[in-house]
């Protein structure tokens, strides 16, 4: 009986022994984190490695030693003013638009643009401007087509035939031209005069056969701006223009010509200028110099004075 009771004690003892064992060994221990071993650089930094989170990338190498930058966000009244589009013309002036902007198939649009023409036809302009920012050529069209359908003399015009020529399509540009024919603002002049720059030689040749049709300050302007083009069809019809206007204005403007590097338009400009004044020169300072010497012995329509 005794040796059974110290044998039992002697088997709990180590157990008692055992335990406190394991228990000293746990609390010398550091804790394993998850499955993996910490590396040397996220123990000793804290930072996670990629292993850690597969989302943050490792950090670009930095100066420690560098100060820290606050970023600072834009108030939010700035960052509207910033992501707000480029202001229209100031002179257009036009009803509400916005519902244009809701639509989604080009069949929708074109239907706007009738309905709307129809209800507001002092706001085309503005309509016709902001359609032509359209992709579909269809839609752009059938602003443009407003214009020349309306017959419309508006100053907002001009605004909208600028940017009709800046257009990739060749009938976009030609109804610009189109849409400044009853246009009366003398403003009308500079569209037609960058229309002679056009690629497409309709277009220049319209746009010259317009300004014509147009008071004379525009027509000169136009001209001007024809007979120091790059285009030959442009400077010969300039050319044949300031023969028919016949004045000394013209005058100022035929002289100039004589610049051209071209040996054969300046030839083109001799005549006119002999025809004109019955004089020849070989050089533009020989003409600019007997000119300014003999215009006022020549009337508005360059016939000598009595």
């Amino acid at each position: 009986m005794n040796r059974i009771f110290r044998f039992e004690m002697a088997v709990k003892t180590g157990l008692m022994v055992t335990l406190a064992l394991a228990i000293a060994f746990s609390a010398g221990c550091p804790k394993k984190q998850g499955n993996s071993s910490p590396t040397p650089s996220s123990a000793s930094s804290g930072k996670k490695t990629p292993k850690q989170d597969a989302n943050i990338q490792p950090p670009a190498e930095v100066n420690q030693n560098a100060p820290a930058h606050k970023v600072t966000l834009p108030a939010a009244n700035d960052r509207e003013k910033t992501e707000q589009p480029a202001k229209e013309p100031t002179m257009l002036r036009s009803a509400d638009l916005k519902p244009f902007d809701a639509l989604k198939t080009s069949e929708e649009k074109m239907d706007f643009i009738s309905d709307f023409a129809d209800a507001h036809p002092e706001s085309i302009p503005a309509l016709v401007y902001k359609a032509l920012d359209d992709k579909d050529l269809d839609v752009r069209t059938a602003a443009m087509d407003m214009l020349s359908m309306n017959d419309i003399n508006d100053s907002n015009v001009v605004y909208v035939a600028a940017k009709a020529l800046k257009d990739t399509e060749l009938d976009i540009r030609q109804s610009a031209i189109e849409a400044c024919e009853t246009v009366t603002d003398p403003a009308v002049g500079k569209v037609l005069a960058a229309a002679l720059a056009d690629e497409n030689e309709d277009v220049r040749i319209a746009a010259i056969e317009l300004a014509d049709q147009k008071e004379p300050a525009v027509r000169l302007l136009v001209l001007k701006a024809g007979i120091a083009g790059k285009y030959d069809d442009v400077k010969e019809s300039a050319v044949s223009s300031l023969i028919d206007v016949s004045s000394p204005a013209a005058m100022d403007i035929l002289i100039t010509g004589l610049k051209d590097p071209s040996p054969d338009f300046r030839d083109s400009v001799k005549s006119a200028i002999d025809f004109l004044v019955s004089q020849k020169f070989d050089t533009y300072d020989q003409a600019k110099k007997w000119w300014d010497a003999n215009r006022t012995k020549f009337n508005d329509d360059l016939s000598e004075k009595d």
